[in-house]
C-alpha cells in the first residue's frame, strides 16, 4: 500500500508528567494531587475523547483524528480501526475478538471505504460481533459514533454541554461534582441505592446504555441491538434438540474465546465453588493448558469454602491452584477504588481488593461475569409467567432502594422508556436485558476497569452468546437444568461435585 502509514496518519502526542498544556486539570488528577497519588500509575488503562487536542494528562498519549482527540494511559491497547483503502477510520481500544475468536491485534480491518455506500452499516455490523471487552470509535469526516462492549465493561461516561467522554466521572469533569438530586452520594457509596438508568452522581455527566451507539455529533443515543429479527421466545416444534444445538454452539463459540485470549496474553482465571467459573473452565478446558494461574481468595467462611471446592475442580484437571489468604485493604487503596471506579458505588469484592492486587501485573484477569444470564439471575418464579412489571424490574437493578415515591416514580418512567425502546420480540425478557443494559454497566465496568494493575475480560461478553443464553427457556434457567446441560455436554465429570 502506498503512502504513509496508518500510525502516520493519525496525530500523536506525549503527554509530560508535569503541569496539563489546555485546561486546568480534570477532577481525577485534583484529587491525585491533593493526597499525593501518581495519576499516571492509577488511571493507566483508561481514556478521555474530547474536541481538546491541546490537553494533556501526566503520562498519557493523546491521539488526534478529524477533529477528536482520544487521550489514554499506556496501560490500554489502542489500535486504528482502517478501511478497506488503509485509511484510519477510528480507534479500537481494549481487548476485543471477531466471531471466529480471533484477537483483534496491530489494526480493525473494515470491508467497505469510508466513502462507499453502506460503510456506516458495514462498519456497525463489526462492531456489533465483536466479544470482549473493548470501545469502537468512528471518526470519519462524516459519521462519528462510538460503540461499547455488550455490557460496558470498558465503562463510557459523557458530558454532552462539554462534549466529553471518559471512562470514569473525574475523568470527564474539570470541575467539582454537582449532586445529582436522585441518587444521594452517601446512599451509593454505601451500598444503600445502586446508580442505573444512565445516572451518575453528577446531575449533568450520563453513563452510556450499552448496545446504543453514542453520536458524537448530537450526543443522542441509538439503539443497534437486539435487531427486530432475533427470536427469545421460540417454540420449536423438538425443544430439547433447539436447546442442545444452541447450547453446543454457545460452548464452542466460548471456549474458542478462552483459547485464543489464553493463546494470545498471560492469562489468570479465578475458580470458585460456583457455576459460571466451573462453567467457564469446561467450556474452555482446551485452552486451559495455557493459562498461567488458577486461583482464588480467602477472606471470609463463605470464600473459604469457596476455594476449598474451587482447587479440588480444578485439580481434577490436572492444574495447580493458587490461594490468596486474608488481606485487608488499607484506606488508601479503598480510596484510590472510590476515585478510579468514578464514585459508582460499592460492592463486597472489594474485601478481597488487596489480594487482587497482588495479582502479576499486566497479566489478564478471565472472569465468568455476565453467565448469570444462564441461571434467569433477574427473574422470580412468580415473574415468569407474568407480565413485565416495572417496578419488579426497579427492585432487580436496586435503584430504587430507600427512594421517595416521587423519585421513585420518575425512575419507573425511566425504566417504561428504556423497555419501549427494545425491539417488540425482545421485550418478553426485559428483566435480563436490564441487567445487561443497566445493572452492569454501573456495578461490574467500574469496578474492573479500577483494577489498573491487570486488565479483567469476561469471555462471555459476546452479543450472540448473551443471546442464546436469554433465548433459552426462562424456567430451565431459574431449575439450573441449563447449567447442568452445558457442563454435561462439556465435562460431565465436573457435575459430580457440589456446587458451593
Amino acid at each position: 500500500m502506498d503512502g504513509p502509514a496508518p500510525e502516520d496518519r493519525i496525530g500523536v502526542r506525549f503527554a509530560p508528567a508535569s503541569l496539563p498544556i489546555g485546561r486546568p486539570p480534570c477532577l481525577a488528577e485534583r484529587k491525585c494531587q491533593q493526597r499525593g497519588r501518581d495519576f499516571a500509575d492509577l488511571f493507566r488503562n483508561q481514556y478521555v475523547l474530547s474536541r481538546d487536542a491541546n490537553r494533556a494528562y501526566p503520562g498519557w498519549t493523546t491521539k488526534v483524528l478529524n477533529g477528536w482527540a482520544l487521550h489514554h494511559g499506556p496501560a490500554i491497547d489502542v489500535q486504528p480501526i482502517l478501511d478497506t483503502e488503509g485509511t484510519p477510520v477510528g480507534f479500537l481500544l481494549g481487548h476485543a475478538l471477531t466471531a471466529d475468536s480471533t484477537v483483534v491485534q496491530g489494526a480493525l480491518m473494515l470491508e467497505h471505504a469510508q466513502y462507499s455506500l453502506g460503510f456506516s452499516d458495514h462498519a456497525e455490523a463489526i462492531f456489533t460481533e465483536l466479544a470482549g471487552r473493548y470501545l469502537a470509535v468512528l471518526l470519519t469526516p462524516d459519521i462519528q459514533r462510538l460503540y461499547a462492549d455488550p455490557v460496558c465493561d470498558l465503562p463510557v461516561l459523557f458530558d454532552a454541554d462539554t462534549r466529553t467522554i471518559g471512562s470514569s466521572l473525574g475523568l470527564v469533569l474539570d470541575r467539582d461534582i454537582r449532586p445529582n438530586p436522585q441518587f444521594p452520594a452517601k446512599m451509593v457509596l454505601t451500598g444503600q441505592r445502586t446508580l442505573g438508568l444512565q445516572n451518575t452522581l453528577d446531575a449533568s455527566v450520563k453513563r452510556l446504555v450499552s448496545n446504543h451507539y453514542l453520536d458524537l455529533n448530537a450526543f443522542s443515543l441509538h439503539r443497534h441491538w437486539p435487531s427486530e429479527d432475533t427470536i427469545f421466545d421460540a417454540q420449536p416444534k423438538h425443544p430439547n434438540r433447539w436447546i442442545n444445538r444452541r447450547l453446543e454452539e454457545l460452548a464452542a463459540r466460548l471456549g474458542g474465546h478462552i483459547s485464543a485470549l489464553a493463546a494470545a496474553y498471560p492469562c489468570i482465571m479465578p475458580v470458585t465453588g460456583g457455576r459460571d467459573s466451573r462453567m467457564l473452565m469446561a467450556c474452555g478446558r482446551d485452552g486451559l493448558k495455557d493459562i498461567v494461574q488458577f486461583c482464588g481468595h480467602r477472606f471470609h467462611n463463605q470464600s473459604r469454602r469457596d476455594i476449598i471446592q474451587g482447587r479440588r475442580v480444578v485439580r481434577s484437571q490436572g492444574y495447580g491452584y493458587t490461594q490468596y489468604f486474608k488481606k485487608d485493604p488499607t484506606e488508601t487503596q479503598m480510596r484510590d477504588m472510590r476515585l478510579k471506579m468514578g464514585w459508582s458505588g460499592t460492592r463486597g469484592e472489594l474485601a478481597a481488593l488487596a489480594m487482587i492486587e497482588e495479582y502479576p501485573q499486566d497479566h489478564m484477569i478471565l472472569r465468568g461475569n455476565i453467565m448469570e444470564l444462564l441461571r434467569a439471575n433477574q427473574w422470580r418464579y412468580d415473574g415468569i409467567n407474568a407480565p413485565i412489571n416495572a417496578k419488579m424490574g426497579l427492585r432487580r437493578l436496586k435503584v430504587s432502594r430507600k427512594a421517595s415515591r416521587d423519585v421513585g416514580t420518575d425512575l419507573g418512567h425511566d425504566y417504561v422508556s428504556w423497555m419501549n425502546s427494545l425491539p417488540d420480540n425482545a421485550k418478553c425478557r426485559a428483566y435480563d436485558f436490564a441487567f445487561v443494559e443497566h445493572y452492569l454497566p454501573n456495578v461490574q465496568g467500574p469496578y474492573i476497569t479500577a483494577m489498573h494493575r491487570t486488565p479483567f475480560i469476561n469471555p462471555f461478553n459476546d452479543r450472540r452468546l448473551i443471546e442464546i443464553a436469554i433465548s433459552m427457556p426462562t424456567k430451565l434457567r431459574k431449575d439450573g437444568a441449563i447449567v447442568k446441560r452445558i457442563l454435561g455436554r462439556t465435562a460431565p465429570e465436573l457435575l459430580d461435585m457440589p456446587f458451593v
